[in-house]
């Protein structure tokens, strides 16, 4: 069953929660919290958007594609901008920004080389892009081994569903082509140190259960899904669970 915009609200802000530590170094690293103008390419319903408010005070502003995405965003944000608009085609001028963000973003997108483009382009000389977090499904991790059958479906799934799984492993390559200089890449940290809540195991079970619905033998899957749902909540609970999905980070400074 697709997510609805409220479900998707609550991921947006889980996945806030997962990268928080790295957003905190990248903000150092690059000065975003000394920015004066910044952009949240692919703000969803405002996680980013609404953090950088609070740390910078000063004038943030969101972009989405999706209608339903900006609307929470604005509802719950009332001191930033959000805007519909496509990534690949900006409507801003030239070097309007000192900082220039997004968070799983270029997964989804359709050229990310375009997206970054547009990201320098409206980015003053001397500011940064930051690609705080990307997915990397080839190297995911998954433990007990008959759980690995979830990596072989949601990779499948994003591949059906236009996403690119594995756009982790390319974020080096595609923000040196872009020209910008002092990249630096890395990926974030993993901690097992207890049992997940029961709203992180159900946030990525709705994900699951969602993305299934774009795969070719919908029902056969569906049938074994629950099973397998069942050995993964036991593996939590029991202590034996690992789940490792790398994800990459990357930011690089603009020159013009």
């Amino acid at each position: 069953m697709p997510l609805s915009a409220h479900d998707w609200h609550r991921r947006f802000t889980l996945q806030s929660r997962w990268t928080l530590e790295t957003r905190k170094y990248l903000y150092d690293r690059s000065g975003t919290l000394k920015s004066k103008k910044t952009l949240d390419v692919g703000c969803g319903t405002g996680a980013i958007s609404q953090e950088l408010v609070h740390t910078t005070g000063t004038d943030v502003t969101g972009l989405d594609i999706n209608q339903d995405f900006i609307e929470i965003a604005d509802d719950d944000n009332p001191s930033a901008n959000f805007l519909l608009a496509d990534a690949h085609r900006m409507p801003f001028k030239a070097s309007v920004f000192d900082i220039c963000l997004c968070h799983f973003l270029l997964l989804w997108v359709e050229t990310p080389i375009t997206v970054i483009n547009e990201m320098k382009r409206v980015t003053k000389s001397g500011g940064a892009i930051l690609v705080l977090a990307e997915p990397d499904y080839g190297g995911r991790i998954d433990f007990p081994h008959d759980l690995s059958i979830l990596n072989d479906w949601q990779t499948e799934s994003l591949k059906n569903q236009g996403a690119n799984p594995t756009i982790g492993r390319e974020l080096k390559s595609i923000l040196n082509q872009s020209g910008l200089i002092d990249i630096e890449v890395g990926v974030v940290g993993a901690q097992w140190t207890g049992v997940p809540s029961q709203q992180e195991i159900s946030s990525e079970w709705e994900i699951i259960l969602s993305d299934l619905g774009f795969l070719i033998n919908t029902s056969e899957v569906m049938r074994t899904s629950e099973e397998i749902r069942k050995k993964d909540y036991k593996a939590w609970a029991n202590g034996d669970r690992v789940l490792y999905v790398p994800t990459f980070y990357a930011w690089g400074r603009v020159v013009k």
